[in-house]
């Protein structure tokens, strides 16, 4: 597998925010984002299947996140692992959805949670179909958005909001208040972004 990073930190973000988890982050990703703050998954190296299991099970951490870049590059390599520990831990994705509809009936099977962030309209509607209709899991289709400019055309298939972070502090407060009210007003679940607000760009967090 090529893995870009692998550590231990507290969920930053949606349903499963402040629970300890290992982040095993997969290296390549489907989209080239200006904003992505995880684009170093680039910079990826191969580690063995086994390798990533044992890391797993010299954890101390019951909750296993699969994150990118977009993980489902390497579904067949997380299949492999997923299916060594299963029913020994709780696994989770971090999708971008794009690849999600060839592998869903196999992924609602193992995962115990499905985020899917996406990064276009129409792939946030062909996931709301297909998790709709095919998912036997828990998901969330969590849009970033700063409600003005920023993911507002995927509002309509969201069933959480994370609030656009900028780098500008003053700025990102207001987009914060902007889409928590939003989340009020139209009974939509908001999710932080914890580890930025915590800590910013630093990695491993």
């Amino acid at each position: 597998m090529k893995i870009s990073e692998i550590f231990t930190s507290l969920q930053g973000e949606g349903a499963y925010v402040g629970y300890p988890m290992l982040f095993i982050r997969m290296s390549g990703c489907t989209q080239n984002c200006t904003w992505c703050d995880s684009s170093y998954h680039k910079d990826g190296k191969e580690v063995s299947i086994q390798k990533i299991i044992k890391t797993i099970r010299d954890s101390k951490i019951r909750n296993i996140c699969f994150t990118g870049g977009e993980p489902l590059l390497q579904t067949h390599q997380i299949f492999q692992v997923v299916f060594d520990v299963y029913g020994e831990y709780n696994c989770y994705l971090e999708t971008n959805g794009d690849l999600l509809g060839g592998y869903i009936e196999d992924i609602s099977q193992v995962f115990k949670y499905i985020s899917i962030s996406p990064k276009v309209c129409s792939v946030a509607k062909q996931c709301k179909k297909i998790l709709k209709n095919l998912c036997t899991t828990t998901y969330d289709i969590k849009v970033v958005t700063d409600l003005q400019t920023v993911g507002v055309d995927m509002l309509k298939y969201a069933t959480m909001l994370m609030p656009f972070t900028s780098g500008d502090a003053n700025k990102d407060l207001k987009i914060r208040q902007r889409v928590w009210q939003y989340c009020v007003e139209h009974n939509v679940r908001y999710s932080p972004r914890l580890h930025y607000e915590t800590f910013g760009q630093k990695r491993g967090v």
